[in-house]
């Protein structure tokens, strides 16, 4: 598993909610460090400490989710608020390039995770219309929010969603 982790300015988001996308892009971090057992966080930044990730500089997304694509992940998870700026687009290109022509049978699962709302239409901004993408608030949402992408990208089926959203609630009403 890859993950590419936005440190970008960006990430400082409003005055209102400081730094929240960064902590949120954190935390994902750590939580995937401790869940998989192969794992590999890519800032964008290319800071190897992740406690010293702050937000900096421009987006360049694109660049480092073709880092994550030359490993051949079995599942990479981008959390950005999807703002890809250097260059512009670039990110939303290299998917579909990847989807379409060098890995059609989808054997890499995307996913792209957004800590960013607009608060008027409440929705996220998407990085590219062949990845599903999701708005994540918290962290421990990371595992859900995996699965319902590996449902939408047609990775898994009905009967896999329902059993692990039953678990789910079954271990929420336990934790009660």
């Amino acid at each position: 598993m890859v993950a590419v982790l936005d440190d970008s300015f960006s990430s400082f988001a409003s005055p209102q909610k400081r730094r929240r996308p960064l902590a949120v892009a954190l935390a994902c971090h750590y939580l995937l460090e401790a869940l998989a057992g192969d794992y590999h966080g890519l800032w964008l930044s290319r800071r190897d400490d992740p406690l010293q990730a702050r937000p900096t500089g421009p987006t360049p997304l694109g660049r480092r989710v073709i880092d994550a694509l030359e490993r051949r992940p079995g599942l990479l998870v981008i959390v950005s608020d999807g703002w890809d700026n250097a260059p512009p687009g670039l990110a939303c290109e290299v998917l579909r390039v990847w989807r379409r022509r060098l890995d059609p049978a989808r054997e890499v699962g995307i996913v792209h995770l957004d800590p960013v709302y607009d608060a008027e239409r409440f929705e996220v901004r998407r990085l590219s219309p062949v990845v599903p993408t999701a708005g994540i608030r918290d962290a421990e949402d990371l595992p859900a929010l995996v699965e319902l992408a590996r449902f939408a990208e047609g990775r898994s089926g009905a009967a896999e969603l329902r059993a692990y959203l039953a678990e789910r609630a079954a271990r929420a009403l336990e934790a009660r």
